[in-house]
């Protein structure tokens, strides 16, 4: 009898299965993780993670043993990760991702649009330095970026809209963290390289952030790369993104440095000015603070 068949097979309950209402219900109750999530889900949602662009297959043996799981568990989650078109079982006895992602995706695509006069001012800035531009928001303890306009020269410095970052280095990080409580830099610094020991360090440029009200870069998180950022901020005055331009070092001699601050800082005030003649609208893609949160 064939794995799958054995799954189908199995009446045994336990806190992995996600089949019929009662297991779903016994799922919620009992397998909630300390930071109130469900394990089954994420456990899921790691299976999905496990797909990168050089990796497109995976195998119930990959599967196993990346996650840890036991291999009937395994089985179950991408049995239902098949069922909801999240991935596509191949005849070779692996999955890739599914059709379902593809909907989802296009959905995504659309929703991550700024708004016209939003992005019209980042071309504007582009055109102007000549290097690229990207919007950043905070997610936890990463920054995603959800908006780029890549410079015109042939080089040039590109991340992909949706890629996530660390908040332990980049020009971008240090705004996005300029207004954060001690325990998120508690927090990112325990992410670095240099673990506890980045907590000076990233409470130095916060600092620095907030008396200058810019933060630059350069080559802290890849060799040869350079930013400069500014924050893009809510009407009460909370930081709800960053602004950079980024590119290769050698084009951010110290005078460059200077100008594109400048041309950043004069994109902040059009997509203020824009904002307030109800222009730009449709921004809730920059983070809400939570109740009883400041940052």
């Amino acid at each position: 009898m064939s794995d799958t068949a054995k799954i189908k097979n199995d009446q045994t309950t336990s806190d992995d299965t996600a089949f019929g209402d009662k297991e779903v219900k016994d799922e919620i109750s009992t397998s909630n993780t300390s930071d109130g999530t469900v394990r089954s889900v994420r456990r899921a949602l790691d299976i999905l993670n496990l797909f990168t662009e050089e990796n497109l297959i995976l195998t119930v043996r990959d599967t196993t043993n990346s996650t840890g799981l036991p291999k009937t568990t395994v089985l179950r989650l991408l049995q239902t990760l098949e069922h909801a078109g999240l991935l596509w079982s191949l005849e070779t006895g692996g999955y890739t991702p599914g059709p379902a992602l593809l909907h989802w995706a296009r959905i995504a695509n659309e929703s991550w649009q700024l708004p016209p006069d939003f992005r019209e001012v980042l071309a504007e800035l582009s055109e102007v330095a000549r290097e690229t531009v990207n919007v950043y928001v905070r997610k936890g303890l990463r920054r995603v970026c959800i908006a780029q306009v890549p410079g015109p020269q042939s080089l040039r410095h590109v991340v992909r809209v949706g890629d996530e970052l660390p908040l332990w280095a980049g020009a971008s990080a240090k705004i996005l963290l300029a207004q954060a409580p001690k325990s998120t830099l508690e927090a990112v610094a325990q992410e670095s390289p240099s673990n506890a020991a980045k907590l000076e360090t990233l409470n130095l440029w916060c600092e620095q952030v907030r008396e200058r009200g810019w933060a630059t870069s350069h080559a802290e998180r890849d060799d040869g790369v350079s930013a400069v950022a500014v924050p893009i901020k809510s009407r009460d005055g909370r930081v709800v993104a960053a602004l950079a331009i980024s590119g290769p070092s050698s084009r951010f001699a110290e005078e460059k440095v200077e100008f594109f601050i400048a041309e950043l800082n004069k994109a902040t005030d059009e997509l203020r000015r824009r904002a307030s003649e109800g222009r730009i609208v449709g921004t809730s893609l920059f983070p809400q603070p939570r109740k009883g949160e400041t940052a």
